[in-house]
């Protein structure tokens, strides 16, 4: 199959084209880069080409710079999502893969573990650009019958993932020598890129139509990630309690259901993999 990757030399990106092509798909890379194979804007306009399906990755994902740049989030993440699936739709793909967000469902959402019949919320510019997305995927299907499949994404985390999110960040605050961290009891779904990259292979094949959670159904709290990095870089480590202390846990049934898909890397050993020493077991929310 050949497969067009946008937002390919991203962190989710390179991985997500990596799993293609071990899977025997061709791909097409397109990015804003100039190291993609096509260079493009996809707010403007996109070359047309010949391909079986397309996989949606590239947007503004920082909910906090969104919020800071509401036009850009919207002109990426909106008209540039209307733009790409106009693309799919001209070049004949049969497949459209949209990376959306858990963030959709609010944080917190209204019950745990979280599913995908939960209603959404527009919480902020973030998850309303998300919705937005979601929304013009079915639009897409119901006016001209492109198949879609919306993977609605935990906390990916992993090598090389950028300074803004919270695993390279605690990681860039231990080479400084200590670790502070405000929410400590906050938790999240932490999910290894590898395994996300895995199921937009799987759901690339797929003829569901509709949302599916990736993530592990589990919680750990921010301020365990903290501790394990800070012990494994043998920093200080000061921790304080959020002043509401928010939760986030997955239920990732659906995917084992549909795509059959299941997270395959611990929490320990994608930290391990991180910061390339043994760690202890993670303390989990139960």
């Amino acid at each position: 199959m050949k497969v067009c990757v946008t937002g390919s030399e991203g962190f989710l990106g390179k991985n997500v084209v990596k799993a293609l092509k071990v899977a025997g798909h061709t791909v097409v890379c397109l990015d804003v880069s100039p190291q993609a194979e096509i260079v493009a804007d996809i707010t403007k306009i996109i070359p047309l080409m010949k391909v079986d399906a397309v996989i949606h990755l590239a947007a503004m994902a920082n909910p906090r710079l969104c919020d800071q740049n509401p036009d850009s989030a919207f002109a990426v993440n909106v008209l540039g999502t209307q733009q790409v699936l106009r693309l799919a739709l001209e070049s004949g793909a049969k497949k459209f893969v949209f990376s959306s967000s858990a963030h959709v469902y609010d944080i917190p959402p209204k019950y745990l573990p979280t599913d995908e019949t939960h209603p959404l919320r527009l919480n902020n510019t973030y998850t309303t650009t998300k919705i937005l997305g979601e929304q013009l995927c079915q639009l897409y299907f119901e006016n001209h019958g492109l198949s879609y499949t919306v993977l609605r994404l935990f906390n990916a985390y992993g090598p090389n993932q950028q300074l803004g999110y919270l695993i390279p960040d605690l990681i860039c605050k231990a080479q400084r020598g200590k670790i502070d961290l405000q929410g400590s009891d906050i938790t999240k779904d932490w999910v290894y890129v590898t395994d996300v990259a895995d199921a937009f292979v799987k759901a690339v094949s797929s003829d569901f139509v509709g949302a599916i959670n990736i993530g592990t159904g589990i919680e750990t709290s921010l301020g365990a990630i903290a501790s394990i990095i800070a012990k494994a870089s043998k920093v200080e480590l000061a921790t304080f309690p959020a002043a509401i202390p928010t939760r986030m846990c997955g239920d990732w049934h659906r995917a084992e259901r549909i795509l059959g898909w299941s997270p395959k890397v611990c929490l320990e050993e994608g930290l391990r993999r991180l910061l390339q020493v043994p760690v202890r077991t993670v303390a989990k929310v139960t």
